[in-house]
């Protein structure tokens, strides 16, 4: 072996470190090798009808995956039977417990912060949840399903 081969061989084994180091920060900053922060269970998802004025229930379910982010926000909308989106006021703002493998089934309360503007008639919650995780931030939506659609009577 002479001196140009070593080059050569030394170059492409650098290029092939390079290509694998690169390759997974790449995907590592995407996402692509994170796990999920929780899984939803919509099928224990309900939302009681009610008055616009009055409290709501509302009862969720998951499975936690993860213990190393915090929740920094949780936001609350309702779309209306006139397809408008108003901002509800939940009891909790924030949610804990363990990570495991099993659902987990809690509820919390909402009322409307300006109820003469909802239209009566089917509406859908929608939710949004901010996490700070050791990637960054994380935002998880509610999914989307039937038993997050309730019945809001005037």
């Amino acid at each position: 072996m002479d001196l140009e081969n070593i080059k050569i061989y030394i170059g492409i084994a650098t290029a092939g470190v390079a290509l694998v180091t690169g390759g997974y920060q790449a995907a590592d900053k995407f996402g692509w090798l994170q796990e999920p922060i929780l899984e939803w269970a919509p099928e224990h998802f309900s939302v009681t009808s009610g008055p616009v004025d009055g409290e709501f229930k509302v009862t969720v379910a998951r499975v936690k995956l993860r213990d190393d982010c915090t929740v920094d926000d949780f936001v609350l909308d309702v779309r209306d039977s006139e397809l408008i989106v108003h901002q509800g006021t939940p009891s909790i703002t924030t949610f804990m417990g363990p990570a495991n493998h099993r659902v987990d089934t809690f509820a919390y309360t909402f009322t409307f912060n300006d109820p003469s503007r909802v239209a009566s008639g089917e509406a859908t919650l929608i939710a949004y949840i901010n996490y700070g995780c050791p990637e960054g931030k994380v935002v998880v939506q509610y999914p989307d399903h039937d038993n997050l659609k309730f019945n809001i009577e005037r």
